[in-house]
Parts: structure tokens; C-alpha cells; sequence
């Protein structure tokens, strides 16, 4: 049985970074730095507060290091929302890698009968509320970040590549989820329940409260249970 450890691979990403290569460890150490500090900025403040000077107190670097390593503010830009899009692709495949065994007593679940099919969807529910709740409560920058990224791409072209590689990662993970579930559409259905979670997450963030788990559970068991058929 194929499993989600099988799902995309960063290296399908074809992530490239803009900026001056680091020759040393040390190097590359202040390199991250300065991209760790200026995706903080972009949490805080957004992409538009992404300056030399900014960054370089952010990241506690003289101003020319930033400038050494990112010849203009569009690299700079360009090789943070490629950090967070490398980030968010590791945290995908560590979900899926962490949840293959529930995955697996699931599809066991899975026959014809109305009862083992209920009972796989509600399996199938927990997994996807626990990846949103998880989202929410302890990654809730990332996903201020994703917003922000993700209007600036409206703006910014260079930076809309970038986004559609990691739409197609997200997509493609979520995809093969849905063929596994025996979906007829798992193309539609994984940009589909991507558009769902996208709205539980932004609406929560908005109110700035706890989404509340049983109106998740129940969008989210809805579209599992049609996706399933």
C-alpha cells in the first residue's frame, strides 16, 4: 500500500536562492540569520517593512552584511519567501511522515459497508482537524507569513514562481492523500479542501481567537465524506 511517506520531495520544489553564495559555515550561518530576521519582519510588520536597515538591526549584523549578501531588496525578498517555502515544505512532509501510521489503521477501516466507511471518515476527520488546530495554535506566525507572501505576490512577479511551487507541493501532497482515500476528483478535491482550511485559518486568525473544534470538524468531515463518496 502506497503511504504519504511516498509524497512530494523538497528536491521536486527546484528551490533556488538569489543572493551571494556563503564560502564558510560562519558564512552561511549570517546568512540565515539575516533571512530568519527578515521573515520575523514579515510576520510583524510585513513584506513591505523588508528593508537593509531593518533587517540588519532585526538580525543584530552591521548594515553591510546584508547588503553583501543581497545586492538589492528584491533578492532579499525573493530568498526569504524561499526560506519559508522550504520551511513549509518540511513541515508538510514531517506531518505526513508522523501521521502515515493513523493513516494506515484507517485504510484498513476503509470496505462497503455504511459503518467501516463512517468510521473512516471520522478517522480521516481527526487527522485533518489536528493539522489545523496544530496550525493555529503553534504555527500561527507561519500563517501570517503565508498571507503575506501571498499579497505580495499581486504585486511582485518575480515572487509568483516561487508561490506556484509551493501551491503545486501543497497540492500534490494533498492529492495523492486523496487517491489514496479512493476519490474520483482528487485533483478538485485537494485545492478544494486547501480553500477550506485557507478560510478556517484566516477566519480564526481575524478573530484572533481559538477556532472552535466543532464547527471544524464538521466543514472539514463534510468534504472528507463527499470526497470519499
Amino acid at each position: 500500500m502506497e503511504t504519504m511517506n511516498s509524497a512530494p520531495s523538497l528536491d521536486s520544489l527546484s528551490l533556488k536562492y538569489q543572493g551571494r553564495k556563503a564560502s564558510r559555515i560562519n558564512s552561511e550561518q549570517r546568512r540565515c540569520a539575516i533571512l530568519e530576521a527578515a521573515l520575523r519582519i514579515v510576520v510583524r510588520d510585513g513584506v513591505r517593512g523588508v528593508r537593509h536597515r531593518a533587517v540588519a538591526k532585526e538580525a543584530n549584523v552591521p548594515l553591510s552584511a546584508t547588503t553583501y549578501y543581497f545586492k538589492d531588496i528584491s533578492d532579499l525578498i525573493t530568498d526569504t519567501f524561499t526560506l519559508f517555502v522550504e520551511m513549509g515544505a518540511n513541515k508538510i512532509n514531517l506531518f505526513w511522515q508522523e501521521s502515515d501510521e493513523k493513516l494506515r489503521a484507517a485504510l484498513e477501516l476503509l470496505n462497503d459497508d455504511k459503518e467501516s466507511r463512517e468510521q473512516f471518515v471520522d478517522k480521516m476527520t481527526d487527522l485533518a482537524v489536528d493539522f489545523v488546530k496544530e496550525q493555529l495554535d503553534n504555527h500561527r506566525e507561519y500563517l501570517i507569513a503565508e498571507r503575506s507572501f501571498q499579497l505580495e505576490c499581486l504585486r511582485n512577479g518575480a515572487l509568483r514562481p516561487i508561490a506556484f511551487r509551493h501551491q503545486r507541493f501543497v497540492r500534490d501532497s494533498l492529492e495523492r492523500f486523496f487517491k489514496q482515500l479512493g476519490s474520483k476528483e482528487p485533483r478538485i478535491d485537494a485545492r478544494l479542501l486547501i480553500a477550506v482550511i485557507m478560510h478556517v485559518q484566516y477566519d480564526a486568525m481575524v478573530r484572533e481567537q481559538s477556532v472552535h473544534t466543532s464547527d471544524l470538524r464538521s466543514v472539514l468531515r463534510r468534504h472528507i465524506e463527499l470526497a470519499v463518496g
